[in-house]
């Protein structure tokens, strides 16, 4: 009889022991790929970026706003910095920066360009010579190869160049003037979900 027993205690513990196992093996490999944006007050944007068995919470603070910058000339330039941070402790890879909210009233849209340089790691992300021209809609990538460790930030410059071009190559109105002068350019720059 109290061999019985015992062997049903086993049969029990054996079990149980089983159906522990295998809660513990669905919990440690499920993840909830959930996304949510926000805005912050202020001038602070937050949005989150999915990393594989979680989610890294990855904030965009700084200068963010390209408020209209009107009547521009060739050789203007304008600089914008601004700060990722990655709040959490496991690494974000391959953050997007994209443009936001872009009216870009440039008819020779390779006269406005921009370059982005990483100012923490002294890395130059997108140069001068790679000619980027500027969007004429929203969601076009700045970059999508930022990657911040654990509760790391990294400063970056996003300077805004309208071209001068000394061979004289611009579009020229009927008063010789470069078609483009006195143009206008906004934007906003966000970070993006990166979806797998």
């Amino acid at each position: 009889m109290n061999e019985k027993k015992l062997m049903r205690n086993m049969y029990i513990t054996v079990i149980c022991a089983i159906v522990i196992l295998v809660a513990i093996a669905f919990n440690g490999t499920y993840a909830f790929f959930v996304a949510t944006v926000t805005k912050a007050p202020g001038t602070e944007d937050a949005t989150t970026n999915i990393q594989a068995g979680g989610i890294a919470y990855v904030t965009i603070t700084g200068d963010t706003d390209v408020e209209p910058i009107t009547n521009m000339i060739p050789g203007d330039k304008f600089e914008y910095d601004f700060t990722l941070t990655n709040n959490d402790n496991f690494p974000a890879n391959d953050v997007t920066i994209v443009w936001k909210d872009v009216i870009n009233n440039f008819g020779d849209k390779e006269n406005l360009i921009y370059t982005l340089t990483n100012t923490t790691t002294n890395e130059n992300i997108i140069t001068e010579e790679m000619n980027r021209a500027f969007p004429s809609a929203d969601d076009e990538e700045i970059t999508n190869t930022i990657n911040l460790n654990n509760l790391e930030s990294n400063n970056f410059k996003l300077t805004i160049i309208y071209r001068n071009d000394p061979d004289n190559n611009q579009m020229i109105d009927e008063e010789g003037n470069p078609i483009d002068m006195g143009k206008d350019f906004s934007g906003s720059i966000e970070i993006k979900l990166n979806e797998e």
